[in-house]
């Protein structure tokens, strides 16, 4: 049932679910950007024309008008495919998963009660699990929802840096609203980390998930402080009953939103200015080339910047390498196996473990306790495989959507069209080996990297191998690295592979940045 049918379908619906995503990017990577650029190309042109001259103001409003209309357009008619598209999906494959996966129970049940009773009993904890897994879609749909929010918002903001762009200094008028964006992303933000800390507690409670709570308390906390400050305390005034102190608090950190968009407007013209002085310092008269690289970087709109792209990876292992043992790392406690899967466990490293899951090969199916049993008595071979990844889907797109999002301030445009997968093969993978050197040694990653397509000699250097894997090697001192960048420098002939590696760890809204200096050091 489970290999014939369930995998099958799962294997489907996750397809689906990634395809969703998929469309969107598209949207954005097809439509959106390349209409802004032709867009910014002819304000491009407009400012070419002298300052006095009305049909440059002409030109310009027209230009205004236009970005209004497409940015309407555009969004509306991408989020409006996105969120259909999510909320059939995520329907669909709740309802279908849980109905297979009972079923597979009864069956499994009824076989085992006159069979081998004790399994039938053990079975039971299966059912336990189907239950708080449909309870975990419901809640993870919720926070889908949430995340395409905290999209509209990005959205939005993007369009508000396209019309001060196309302002000029002018736009330090609009800066404000940029402050207030920012407000609502922040609270928005807050609002879907807690969602997923409380169900991490929910679910770490009822599954006896010591790790899951853990993590599911450190976030909460997280989300609880970030909320006082984001709001200036206010709800701590109003719970000592002074509203009018709360007032004051509320409106006070409103105004600083406020003078952070305002700063960020700056920024944002500044960094314009600075590009173009760069360039005309670089290529003098050659125009022509000038206009090239412009219109490459999407200036004159947003997002802006130098386009890059990450090829993400989440290293994996599976249960049918019979070299790299699953059930070895699992005794030996670099691997919880019952932790990683949901089932209950201790947490021996306590908040010193990356958020990982164990699903059936290609699909979003935690694999079975009974399965999870059987094979770590009999092996590799004796289950449907399963793979046990170093993070989430949803964890890893918020970890790179971060880094986009800071990395546009420094004009960089960073992409990551889908989120791919690479296999541990080496116990030097499993915990990642560092070596002893300081700084510390990348040749294991380097592997990695080449087994990405990277050669060190004619690497396409837009292109930035992205991994997240579950731990390094400690070192003497027994600590522990949070990321590793293989550096890169063409003017001095270096043939190595460049790339980046990571590891998630609780709290999330702490470690969260850990990924984003380390593309931004290789762009």
């Amino acid at each position: 049932m489970t290999e014939s049918v369930l995998i099958p379908v799962s294997k489907v619906i996750t397809e689906a679910k990634e395809k969703c995503e998929e469309v969107r990017q598209w949207i954005e990577e097809q439509i959106a950007k390349p209409v802004e650029r032709w867009i910014s190309e002819q304000e491009e042109h407009c400012r070419k024309l002298p300052w006095w001259n009305p049909l440059r103001w002409l030109c310009e409003v027209v230009t205004i008008v236009v970005k209004v209309v497409v940015w309407v357009v555009v969004t509306v008619g991408k989020w409006v495919v996105t969120i259909v598209c999510q909320v059939i999906i995520a329907v669909i494959g709740i309802i279908v998963t849980f109905v297979l996966r009972l079923i597979s129970w009864v069956i499994t049940f009824f076989v085992c009660l006159f069979t081998d009773p004790l399994e039938a009993l053990k079975s039971f904890l299966d059912l336990w699990g189907i239950v708080l897994d449909t309870v975990g879609d419901i809640l993870d749909f919720a926070g889908v929802l949430l995340e395409d929010v905290l999209g509209y918002l990005d959205d939005l903001e993007n369009l508000i840096d396209s019309l001060i762009s196309s302002l000029g200094w002018l736009g330090v008028l609009l800066g404000w609203t940029k402050g207030l964006i920012q407000l609502a992303r922040d609270l928005v933000s807050i609002a879907h980390d807690a969602l997923g800390a409380l169900k991490d507690i929910v679910l770490g409670i009822l599954g006896l998930n010591l790790c899951r709570l853990l993590r599911g308390l450190a976030d909460l906390v997280a989300a609880a402080g970030r909320g006082l400050l984001n709001t200036g305390f206010a709800p701590v005034a109003l719970l000592f009953g002074a509203p009018w102190v709360a007032t004051v608090l509320l409106l006070i950190r409103v105004l600083g939103y406020l003078g952070a968009g305002e700063r960020d407007t700056v920024n944002r013209i500044r960094l314009e200015e600075i590009i173009r002085d760069t360039l005309n310092m670089a290529f003098g008269e050659d125009g022509a080339r000038i206009e090239r690289v412009l219109t490459a970087m999407g200036i004159n709109g947003s997002p802006m910047g130098l386009p890059f792209t990450s090829d993400a990876r989440r290293l994996y292992l599976t249960s049918d390498d019979r070299k790299l043992d699953l059930r070895q790392l699992h005794k030996e406690g670099i691997i919880n196996l019952y932790a990683y899967a949901g089932y209950p466990s201790d947490c021996g490293r306590l908040f010193n473990e990356a958020e990982g899951e164990v699903v059936y090969a290609g699909t979003d199916i935690h694999v079975s306790f009974t399965d999870l049993q059987t094979y770590l008595s009999d092996g590799p071979g004796s289950v449907a495989e399963f793979h046990v990844f170093s993070i989430t889907r949803a964890k890893f797109r918020k970890h790179l959507q971060t880094a986009r999002r800071k990395a546009g301030t420094l004009g960089v445009l960073l992409s990551f069209p889908s989120l791919g997968t690479i296999q541990a093969t080496s116990r030097d993978h499993v915990p990642l080996n560092t070596g002893e050197d300081d700084p510390p040694g990348d040749t294991i990653q380097q592997q990695l990297f080449q087994f990405m397509g990277r050669t060190g000699d004619s690497d396409d250097l837009s292109i930035i191998p992205t991994i997240s894997h579950f731990h390094y090697v400690p070192n003497s001192a027994n600590k522990e690295l949070f990321g590793l960048t293989s550096w890169f420098r063409p003017s001095q002939r270096d043939a190595r592979r460049s790339g980046v590696t990571y590891r998630n760890l609780s709290p999330d809204w702490v470690f969260q940045w850990v990924l984003v200096p380390m593309p931004l050091s290789l762009s």
